[in-house]
């Protein structure tokens, strides 16, 4: 009998972009020649140029003369540490570089600036992911501190608290979350963005939590159609997309769509040859689960032994699904 969904990695949808057009115009007009390495820097590691990228960034700011350089790395560190997580989905190394950035920001700005924002989303998504839950709320509870300036950093907040209720079990808070994150999206003119529809994303295996069945089908229906269109969306959020789909058919024992599904999500990783391992093996044994339900046994047992060879290469940690958590007496400040 089918519990709940095998597979909500990553727990919740990204989201996550590089440093916004307001922060970057912050930053070309303070330093130019750090815009263009920071644009260097990024479209190194975009191309999965990861070391090219860490060491022209060393070498372009050893060239610098001006105290701002510092100011300069914090920022690039934190959109290599975005690049990291959506391209490869390695949790460890994001949280590496995002904390190196958040560190070099504070040394330079108040705790309350919104350039920290993103930095700090990207350290709390990838300790969420690996099960360091405290810490993940370390991380949140900074984000609260930063002053809030523009509907899109409203919704940050609100969509990571969301993230971090359903996890603790307390569903009909984080859906209010959720939806405020939703609404201030809107506000911003971005109700049709990528981050938008990560939002629903979270929201549909929210639902399907509560078994609202209907209205899970409803927002990922519209998740779908917002990443048939935008251009930014990240492998990991299709995979997600396509897996929570597959889970929703498998509560329905709609068994046929939802091997669809993980076969979709199965396809969406197989390109990307840089995603972690533990990734890739959860979307086989997803995939396993469903040729089993459909009576596909020996089928079943290949991709399960697939899944199996990559487990030792994994660095993913501690993932534990949110159904598994009790709920506990403290929600996230607002």
């Amino acid at each position: 009998m089918w519990g709940k969904p095998l597979f909500l990695l990553p727990a919740f949808s990204l989201g996550l972009g590089y440093a916004s057009a307001q922060d970057l115009d912050r930053l070309a007009w303070s330093d130019p020649a750090c815009f263009e390495l920071n644009r260097t820097v990024t479209a190194l590691a975009s191309n999965g140029r990861f070391e090219e990228a860490e060491a022209t960034l060393k070498v372009g700011m050893s060239r610098s003369a001006s105290n701002p350089a510092d100011w300069c790395v914090g920022v690039i560190l934190g959109n290599l540490a975005v690049v990291v997580i959506t391209a490869t989905g390695r949790m460890d190394e994001a949280e590496s570089l995002a904390k190196r950035s958040v560190d070099t920001l504070e040394r330079i700005y108040p705790k309350d600036d919104p350039l920290l924002l993103r930095p700090l989303q990207v350290l709390m998504a990838a300790r969420f992911e690996q099960g360091k839950l405290a810490r993940a709320r370390e991380a949140y509870r900074k984000m609260q501190s930063i002053r809030i300036e523009r509907p899109q950093d409203r919704a940050l907040v609100r969509g990571l608290a969301g993230v971090l209720l359903q996890r603790e079990g307390r569903r009909k808070e984080g859906e209010t979350e959720y939806l405020g994150a939703l609404r201030a999206w809107e506000e911003a003119g971005r109700g049709d963005s990528v981050d938008a529809a990560s939002i629903l994303n979270n929201l549909g295996s929210l639902y399907i939590e509560e078994k609202r069945f209907d209205q899970a089908r409803q927002v990922l229906d519209r998740a779908q159609v917002i990443f048939a269109v935008v251009k930014d969306v990240v492998p990991l959020d299709r995979i997600k997309l396509a897996t929570i789909q597959g889970s929703l058919c498998a509560r329905l024992s709609q068994w046929p769509e939802a091997e669809s599904y993980f076969r979709d999500a199965i396809s969406i990783a197989g390109q990307e040859v840089r995603l972690d391992a533990s990734i890739q093996a959860e979307v086989l044994t997803n995939y396993a689960m469903a040729l089993r339900k459909n009576h596909r046994r020996r089928e079943a047992e290949s991709f399960e032994a697939r899944a199996t060879a990559l487990q030792p290469h994994s660095t993913a940690k501690g993932i534990v699904d949110v159904t598994e958590l009790p709920a506990r007496p403290k929600s996230p400040k607002k």
